[in-house]
């Protein structure tokens, strides 16, 4: 099966930022290694979902509420949540979250109940 393109949307970009963020701000991790750590988790779930994004489970707490179309790659103690379109062999992801982080939250704050 070919590759699928990846784009990550605004809320993976922020999401992104916020853990980056919480890397330097909380557990005090230089700046630089914060964002070598958060651009390489960024680049390890293009990676995977680029040629395996249809092998990974349907997000079971989206679906609790009434979302189904979210799938869920787990790295690193994070979620991955990103949304695959088999017509056009795209993947668009949506949030990166730590497994410690409440994650219904997250999904309201970046409102990905559409």
């Amino acid at each position: 099966m070919p590759s699928s393109a990846v784009t990550f949307e605004d809320t993976a970009l922020q999401s992104l930022r916020h853990c980056r963020h919480f890397l330097i701000d909380n557990l005090e991790m230089p700046i630089d290694q914060a964002h070598a750590y958060t651009w390489g988790l960024a680049d390890k779930a293009a990676a995977r979902l680029a040629d395996h994004a249809a092998t990974y489970a349907i997000c079971r707490q989206t679906t609790t509420l009434g979302v189904n179309h979210y799938r869920e790659l787990p790295i690193d103690h994070y979620r991955v949540v990103y949304r695959l379109w088999p017509e056009t062999r795209t993947v668009s992801i949506y949030l990166f979250a730590h497994q410690r982080q409440d994650f219904k939250q997250l999904l309201f704050h970046y409102q990905l109940f559409r």
